[in-house]
């Protein structure tokens, strides 16, 4: 009897525990309820879709962000607002809601929002692309608009960039020759892309076997890119970051243990080379900055390695990225082809391959990447922003800490900005002169950002680009494997975290086109 009793007793309690469990949980729900629906009322804020308690609109935002916003902003108008678990974000999505929020308001939005991925990948965001807005920001972007991407400093590297474009052509003969085709376009890109700025940084290149624990800079790279563009459930409810579900923050601290290793290994090579005479390399000038007191600046190890980090990662995907969207829009479009080559021509001839000093006079191809950058922006999201105080804009009222997402990829094809056509690939929208400067004061063309986080290296990425697509059709006719035409080439994207790549790679058939290769 008593052992009855005693077990109706624990049953009880057991009953007690749950019912006071559940009371619990729906007293949090009522809250977040409570938080989500009336403490918003307060303010009046852009229109936006129904929010549900705790994950907002978090479920709205697909694999491909930019389009699922895009398709928002059609039925919301080019404003408005989203609640991403306890974030509140604005979507803009035209060019007129952009020069809104990128010049007139600039300052409010000019910082970032913490992450995770920030936290490991660029050491706590001192960085100069993440970093918080603030007096730290402010020097180490002056030190890389002044000194390391400064017109000078980009024509200095000139060498650089056409030894490896050079190298990248014989990489296609010595295939051409050995019956390796199609080639894969988006590899040979790739590549590419990590010489030029591995040099362009530290001097040299790396190969796989001179990196950590077997992981390939390039491979290290891209998943830099895709961690740092992935959901993490952290960053959004905070009070859930313990779930980590897809395991993202196990990998994060993978990936920044190869990544330290790799950066102090190559800190530590330059400290202990000897070149008096050998042209100064970004991570130089870096080191330079750090010792030199008249800047004024304190900059620490871990800075010096997140800066370069920085300029590696954001260098090579993007430009890579980039140049393949331009080939796949031209091997679609054959008449594109033809009046590039014939432009190639007539200003550089068939005696030579192109030299960057001929970019200038190529007046169309330089349309043709415009236009691609126009269709195809490598990061289709502006990196979002953050409102560092309370303000008023359009007669909303924006509290400090909302994030702020620009839609580049819609700004791209709006047709009241490009007409009935703006899906279409047409180079010779950029061909009137001045066209192009309108477009990007009317804030119809950003692909690199605007205001004050606009990209610093834009120079950098225009002549990349420019120069590896003129070299790839100069010296090669192309056509793509015999079991596609133009018209069945598969132009659908893949979300790679922060830029969105094709979803299948481009193969194409190169034959030599120039006598002197």
């Amino acid at each position: 009897m008593a052992n009855e009793l005693g077990s109706d007793r624990a049953v009880q309690r057991c009953l007690e525990f749950y019912l006071q469990l559940a009371s619990t949980a729906i007293l949090l729900f009522l809250m977040a309820a409570w938080a989500f629906f009336f403490r918003g009322r307060k303010l009046k804020l852009p229109p936006g879709p129904f929010r549900f308690p705790i994950i907002g609109n978090l479920h709205l935002m697909g694999r491909l962000q930019h389009k699922a916003l895009a398709a928002l902003s059609v039925k919301y108008g080019p404003l408005f607002s989203l609640r991403l678990g306890s974030a509140l974000t604005l979507v803009v999505s035209s060019p007129d809601m952009a020069k809104e929020f990128l010049k007139t308001h600039d300052l409010v939005f000019a910082s970032r929002p913490p992450s995770t991925a920030t936290k490991y990948l660029w050491y706590n965001s001192s960085d100069v692309t993440f970093s918080p807005y603030g007096r730290y920001w402010r020097q180490m972007r002056r030190l890389f608009v002044s000194q390391l991407l400064s017109s000078r400093r980009v024509d200095s590297f000139r060498f650089i960039r056409e030894e490896e474009v050079s190298a990248m052509i014989r990489s296609i003969i010595i295939s051409y020759h050995e019956g390796s085709l199609p080639v894969n376009i988006g590899k040979i890109v790739s590549v590419l892309g990590i010489d030029i700025i591995c040099r362009i940084a530290f001097g040299r290149k790396y190969t796989d076997q001179q990196l950590m624990d077997g992981r390939g800079i390039h491979s290290m790279i891209q998943e830099t890119f895709l961690l740092a563009g992935s959901f993490n459930i952290g960053d959004y409810i905070p009070y859930l970051a313990w779930m980590d579900l897809q395991g993202l923050n196990r990998r994060l601290k993978n990936i920044h243990k190869t990544q330290d290793a790799l950066l102090e290994k190559i800190v530590e090579e330059h400290f202990s080379q000897n070149k008096p005479n050998a042209m100064p390399d970004l991570l130089d000038v870096l080191l330079a900055a750090s010792a030199d007191e008249n800047l004024g600046l304190q900059i620490t190890r871990d800075n010096i390695k997140s800066a370069v980090y920085d300029i590696l990662s954001a260098g090579s995907d993007t430009s890579s990225t980039s140049i393949e969207w331009a080939m796949s829009e031209v091997l679609r479009n054959p008449p594109v082809l033809k009046k590039i080559q014939e432009e190639l021509e007539r200003v550089v001839g068939m005696g030579r391959m192109v030299h960057e000093s001929d970019l200038p006079r190529l007046v169309y191809l330089q349309a043709v990447v415009k236009e691609t950058l126009r269709l195809h922006p490598p990061g289709p999201l502006l990196l979002p922003h953050i409102s560092i105080e309370t303000c008023n804009v359009l007669g909303y009222k924006i509290p400090s800490g909302t994030r702020l997402l620009v839609n580049v990829w819609a700004i791209g094809r709006n047709p009241k900005s490009w007409g009935e056509d703006a899906e279409s690939f047409k180079p010779e929208r950029f061909m009137e002169a001045g066209f192009l400067d309108a477009k990007v004061e009317n804030f119809e063309w950003i692909p690199f950002g605007a205001g004050r986080r606009g990209c610093p290296g834009q120079q950098m990425a225009m002549i990349v680009v420019e120069f590896a697509v003129a070299q790839l059709l100069h010296c090669f006719n192309w056509r793509l494997p015999d079991d596609m035409d133009e018209q069945k080439l598969d132009m659908s994207e893949k979300n790679h975290g922060i830029t969105v790549s094709r979803a299948h790679e481009l193969f194409a058939v190169p034959t030599p086109r120039l006598p002197v290769l």
